[in-house]
């Protein structure tokens, strides 16, 4: 039997126009769950963000948590494929590049712009940190910035500990040894974290956990600890009930059932339960006459001495006195 031409040629038409249209679905849903964590980082609350955007509360909490630009096992769409042909980094694999999440890949691309600047003809983990803290709507340069880091600090330490080069980078930079080890830490970290893409803050984790690049040692003088990070970053996808910011937004998280609560409301929520006052802040007493029961123990009003609450959620005295000790001691 004879192929019809020219349905031939539709079909093939049809395949293109379908490959293309999947291909600008994948690009559109990576951009759209990058702009989420955008959004959640630069302060809005998963609620607003779900309120604004029609979505449920759930779903956004798992793209900011797990960052799932595709779906497991699917296969890294072409616009990777080619940024990962184009880049000047030609050494970093197809399958890498699949793997990155767009704030990774903006780190990466702000890191090639500081080591053709600073004319070094490579990519060293002192560029990757320069990358991370340029992309400061990231997970990882508010981390960094919390911990009293900044990209002029950190540039004007990178030129003090290798100094500048003495002609302009080639078009094409290689990764250092330790870049690569880095990028490899990174996968990890993110299996680590069951996510489906390497996102910013595991580049960052990966930079302290190899602990003997320019990088690493950029980050000791600025007394950035590897765990005080990760437990930072492990506040990313969460808020306080009480005042709606998100973890990265408080000093301190405490958790109680289901919940958290942060240091700032801790001490809104004594002073209101100690004082005169009916209000503080976000926070208010509840009446005595009302019912209501405290989300930390459960118990009803009349049990539980007095409560604050703010908007989602309510407090007792002796669960913010419980809070208090655990505050004082850490």
């Amino acid at each position: 039997m004879v192929l019809d031409k020219e349905l031939l040629e539709q079909a093939r038409v049809a395949r293109d126009r379908l490959l293309n249209l999947q291909h600008d679905a994948d690009t559109a849903k990576v951009d759209y769950h990058h702009l989420i964590r955008v959004l959640h980082a630069s302060g809005a609350s998963m609620r607003e963000i779900a309120e604004a955007l029609g979505m449920s509360h759930q779903r956004v909490h798992q793209i900011v948590d797990g960052g799932d630009a595709t779906t497991p096992g699917q296969k890294p769409n072409r616009l990777l494929r080619r940024l990962s042909k184009r880049t000047p980094t030609a050494k970093v694999t197809d399958q890498l590049f699949g793997q990155l999440f767009a704030d990774s890949r903006q780190a990466i691309a702000f890191a090639q712009e500081e080591a053709r600047q600073l004319r070094q003809p490579y990519l060293g983990t002192e560029h990757l940190l320069l990358g991370l803290l340029r992309a400061e709507h990231t997970v990882a340069a508010r981390v960094l910035v919390l911990a009293g880091l900044d990209v002029e600090q950190a540039r004007d330490a990178v030129v003090r500990i290798i100094g500048r080069g003495a002609e302009s980078a080639p078009e094409t930079l290689n990764l250092t040894p330790r870049t690569k080890k880095v990028l490899d830490l990174a996968v990890r970290e993110a299996k680590h974290d069951r996510s489906t893409h390497v996102r910013s803050e595991h580049l960052l984790l990966a930079l302290l956990r190899e602990g003997q690049g320019v990088a690493a040692k950029i980050l000791a003088e600025a007394s950035v600890d590897f765990e005080a990070v990760r437990k930072r970053i492990g506040w990313a996808g969460l808020g306080c009930a009480f005042c709606g910011r998100g973890g990265l937004d408080v000093g301190k998280l405490i958790a109680g059932p289901g919940l958290y609560v942060c240091d700032r409301c801790v001490g809104d929520a004594i002073a209101l339960v100690t004082g005169g006052a009916d209000q503080r802040g976000t926070l208010a007493l509840v009446p005595v006459d009302t019912a209501a029961t405290c989300n930390f123990c459960g118990k009803a009003h009349t049990e539980a001495n007095r409560v604050a609450e703010g908007p989602s959620a309510k407090i007792c005295r002796e669960c913010l006195e419980l809070c208090g000790e655990i505050l004082a001691q850490t």
